[in-house]
C-alpha cells in the first residue's frame, strides 16, 4: 500500500493522524511560511505519538530563500545531531527533512553533504527546495550520489502537484531514491495522484476546522481512498 506522511505542526495532530491510520508523520511549526523546525518539547512530545513508519523533522532555520550560510547549516547540523540524541534508545524511527541551494538554484552540495554527515544513520529527505532547482533530474543524481533516501517535490510548482513531471522523476530514479509526492493531494485527489504518478509515498495535509490542527475524518477519508489505488 501506498505509504501516506501527514504533514502537522503540534503533537495532538501527531497522535491524530497515527490513530486514523496514517504511516507516517512530518513535524515541523509555521506551515504559514512553508514550515520551520520545531521546538524541542514539542519534538520530544510529538515522538510519543508517532506511527509505526516514524517521525520525520523538518529542519529549517528561519523562512525566506533555501540559500543559507555556513553558520546557518552549522547550526542545522547541530540542531540534527541534538534531536538525533533525544531519540537516542526510542521505538519510533526518526528522519530528517533538509534543503540548501545555491544563489542560481542549483543544489549546494557541500552544505547537503554536511547534512547528510550529521543525520548519520538517520534517513534523510531533501525538501522542497528541489522544486526550486533549474534541472531536476541532474539534482536527482547529486542527492543520489550523496546518500539521500527520499525527495519531497510537487514536480517544480508552486504548490500544485505536476503529475507528469513527477510520474517522470519516479521512472528516472529506479528505485535509487523515493519520490514523495505532494502538492494539494486531498482525499478527494489522492487516488488518481497515486495511479497516474507510481509514487510510493505521498506527503499531504489534513487540516482541521479553519486550517488549524488536523482533522481524524480527513487522514481515514485519505487511506480508504489510496486503498483504492493499490
Amino acid at each position: 500500500m501506498t505509504l501516506i506522511e501527514i504533514c502537522v505542526e503540534d503533537a495532538p495532530s501527531v497522535r491524530t493522524a497515527a490513530l486514523a491510520g496514517a504511516q507516517r508523520v512530518e513535524l515541523c511549526r509555521e506551515l504559514s511560511c512553508g514550515g520551520l523546525t520545531p521546538t524541542i518539547a514539542t519534538f520530544e512530545e510529538a515522538l510519543k505519538f508517532a506511527p509505526e513508519g516514524g517521525l520525520q523533522v523538518l529542519i529549517r532555520p528561519r523562512a525566506g530563500s533555501f540559500v543559507f550560510s555556513r553558520d546557518e547549516i552549522a547550526k542545522c547540523c547541530a540542531t540534527i545531531r541534538h534531536f538525533s540524541r533525544l531519540s537516542e534508545g526510542k521505538r519510533k524511527q526518526v528522519g530528517f527533512v533538509v534543503g540548501a541551494l545555491l544563489p542560481d538554484g542549483r543544489i549546494d552540495e557541500g552544505g547537503a553533504l554536511k547534512l547528510r554527515k550529521a543525520a548519520g544513520a538517520h534517513p534523510l529527505t531533501f525538501h522542497r527546495a528541489f522544486d526550486m532547482v533549474p534541472d531536476q533530474f541532474r539534482a536527482l543524481k547529486k542527492l543520489i550520489r550523496l546518500g539521500y533516501e527520499r525527495v519531497l517535490t510537487t514536480g517544480g510548482h508552486i504548490s500544485v502537484a505536476q503529475r507528469g513531471r513527477i510520474k517522470e522523476l519516479v521512472e528516472y530514479s529506479k528505485g535509487r531514491i523515493t519520490i514523495l509526492g505532494s502538492g494539494g493531494i486531498r482525499a478527494n485527489n489522492v487516488a488518481s495522484f497515486v495511479i497516474e504518478t507510481g509514487v510510493s509515498e505521498v506527503h499531504m495535509r489534513a487540516p482541521g476546522l479553519n486550517d488549524k490542527g488536523t482533522d481524524r475524518t480527513q487522514v481515514e477519508a485519505i487511506m480508504r481512498q489510496v486503498a483504492t489505488a493499490c
